[in-house]
């Protein structure tokens, strides 16, 4: 957890915990009718179970298992949903040139961040995989909602998006159930419903990972999201250097010279996404595209201690 939430209520508040997608979700509602709350906090964690029981490649059952089992040998028929944050993710590869890319699972599969064996891969080994991560060994035909791996040995690991998809989705239910406020929080992935009772906003921390008692930095956000992505949560240290989950799809070497990256934006999916991509494009070419993309705001933790605020 990355953020400290502040704010002071007067209006009831219905809160409820639960594990998803490898951590911890927490949805608060505040709402006059206790009993429409509770129904409409089950409902979005029902969406996001739904969506987890599709994205996860760790459930052998689950569509993308079934794609990353059979889309390298021809042509595979989708659902509409999968097709689409397929389709947004390559465009999240676009626009980032490459530095975020769901085709990035063969890599966290060599350097074991999967099954959590942590090891360095070998420079063939790398090599290897390199062939088989690129967005562009994904092909998709709308006419028949299909996809196609080029490449036999690529996978799909939708990791940097799902979260922030599953949040909106969520939000999405609890404003279908007449919820005006309210936090979703998917491990860090925020989306700040309406405003704090009694405030114009709802005030968020970033706090700094090298000092828990101390902030980043503070947004004020209505009806915005805010992802962090950074090196502290998952990694594993080898000789005293530490190496990231966060995998640069391009030369398949864990990413350094960041610690974290905070994106807002205006969906949960979009911050998540971007915050990925500027982490491993680093600060010069993350702040250019941030620069391109007006309605976001970013901050950058540098492993010098630098913050850089956009």
């Amino acid at each position: 957890m990355v953020f400290i939430l502040t704010g002071c209520s007067q209006s009831p508040v219905v809160k409820e915990t639960r594990t998803l997608m490898d951590t911890f979700c927490e949805i608060s509602c505040y709402s006059n009718d206790k009993d429409k709350a509770i129904s409409a906090i089950n409902a979005a964690f029902k969406e996001m179970e739904r969506i987890e029981n599709v994205f996860s490649k760790f459930d052998e059952n689950s569509e993308v298992s079934r794609i990353n089992k059979l889309a390298g040998l021809d042509k595979l028929s989708v659902s509409k949903e999968v097709f689409n944050l397929t389709e947004r993710s390559i465009y999240y590869s676009r626009i980032s040139e490459g530095a975020f890319d769901i085709t990035v699972a063969p890599f966290m599969d060599i350097w074991g961040f999967v099954l959590r064996h942590n090891s360095i891969p070998d420079t063939d080994a790398i090599e290897k995989a390199l062939k088989y991560v690129g967005y562009k060994n994904i092909e998709l035909k709308s006419e028949d909602m299909s996809i196609k791996f080029l490449n036999k040995g690529t996978k799909i690991d939708f990791g940097g998006i799902a979260k922030g998809y599953a949040v909106d989705r969520a939000r999405d239910i609890l404003i279908s159930r007449g919820i005006k406020n309210s936090l979703i929080n998917l491990g860090g992935n925020i989306f700040a419903l309406g405003n704090a009772p009694g405030k114009k906003n709802w005030k968020i921390g970033v706090q700094d990972p090298r000092n828990k008692g101390k902030l980043l930095h503070s947004f004020e956000l209505t009806d915005r999201a805010i992802s962090t992505s950074g090196n502290y949560e998952r990694f594993f240290e080898i000789k005293g250097k530490r190496y990231s989950h966060i995998i640069n799809p391009i030369t398949g070497i864990p990413c350094q010279g960041i610690i974290s990256v905070t994106v807002v934006a205006d969906s949960a999916e979009e911050a998540d996404a971007l915050s990925t991509a500027i982490f491993v494009m680093g600060e010069e070419k993350g702040l250019n595209l941030a620069k391109s993309i007006k309605s976001i705001k970013v901050l950058i933790l540098k492993e010098d201690g630098r913050i850089i605020l956009y």
